[in-house]
């Protein structure tokens, strides 16, 4: 069984760490900052509990995963102002992240990067931005187009050309806890405003029992995103919000791949999967799944066809 290197530990490439782990095949996992799970972090402040990433996320109908992780109380129900249900986690998105690495007992690698790959005597070869050389059977890239690209330019420099150039939308992501009664117009969507996402939630495992906590998401060109005070000074003014209790802003820049809404999109995605090397899969989402349960099976499935074609070698 070849040794599988897991470039990137957000939810696709830890998805795929977890399945390798379950299916007993040795695994690293390189992630460059010092945290796992990407954006899925949650911040509890004044009794708030806030996610600096994704909130809300469909559920479908079976995700037997949940069971598994024990995750399947944590989780209730909100209503988008569209009149959509959603499931939120109770203790934060960053629930799903810790109940997937306390899974894992594979090498995890923080504050490593990899800047770019080759292929020796049937061995990937992994140059590190620190000078290091790794090496490994098989791989698992998870990690965002931009620098995907960097990474291929190496091993693979036409899947490095199809993969130059992706487009983003910019996000900031704003929790804000309030008093229930401060809030004039519950439910008030911000109509003028490039609103990526809109929720309110008053569970009290989120909240003070007072509380009201808004989480939403605003677009931004990017060089015109303003400062988080400003941010909040806005938003305290567009919503009437005498009071605001707490808040947390966070910046992603690459929050919203805007690829797949692109013509052309799904054909030359099957052609960089068609020129990746056996023994090499590229997740993510910048590559065709963007919502939380698809990026978990995403990962989960990659790792299934690496281990597949490792064992076969």
């Amino acid at each position: 069984m070849r040794d599988v290197v897991i470039i990137g530990g957000g939810l696709s490439g830890l998805s795929a760490a977890y399945e390798l782990e379950q299916m007993g095949v040795p695994y690293r996992l390189i992630e460059v900052k010092k945290q796992l799970g990407g954006s899925l972090t949650s911040t509890r402040r004044e009794g708030f509990l806030m996610d600096n990433g994704p909130f809300a996320f469909h559920l479908p109908a079976e995700w037997p995963l949940l069971a598994e992780l024990g995750l399947t109380g944590p989780l209730y129900t909100v209503t988008s102002p569209a009149g959509k249900s959603w499931q939120v986690f109770r203790e934060g998105t960053a629930s799903l992240v810790n109940a997937l690495a306390g899974r894992l007992t594979g090498t995890i690698v923080h504050r490593m990067a990899v800047s770019s790959i080759g292929q020796l005597d049937k061995r990937f070869t992994l140059c590190m931005e620190n000078g290091l050389m790794w090496d490994a059977g098989a791989l698992i890239v998870a990690a965002p187009a931009r620098h995907a690209e960097r990474m291929f330019r190496t091993l693979r420099p036409e899947v490095s050309q199809r993969l130059a150039g992706f487009p983003y939308d910019t996000v900031v992501r704003i929790g804000i806890g309030v008093r229930r009664e401060a809030f004039q117009h519950p439910g008030r969507r911000i109509w003028d405003m490039a609103v990526a996402y809109y929720y309110e939630t008053d569970h009290p495992d989120r909240v003070p029992s007072d509380g009201l906590l808004l989480q939403l998401g605003l677009r931004f060109h990017a060089g015109q995103i303003p400062t988080p005070d400003e941010l909040i000074t806005m938003l305290q003014s567009r919503l009437n919000l005498p009071e605001i209790v707490t808040s947390v802003v966070t910046h992603w820049p690459e929050a919203d791949p805007l690829a797949h809404l692109s013509a052309g999109y799904e054909a030359n995605m099957a052609t960089i999967e068609t020129l990746l090397p056996p023994g090499v899969a590229l997740i993510g989402s910048d590559y065709r799944q963007t919502d939380l349960v698809g990026l978990v099976e995403q990962g989960r499935a990659a790792a299934r066809r690496i281990a597949a074609w490792a064992s076969g070698e």
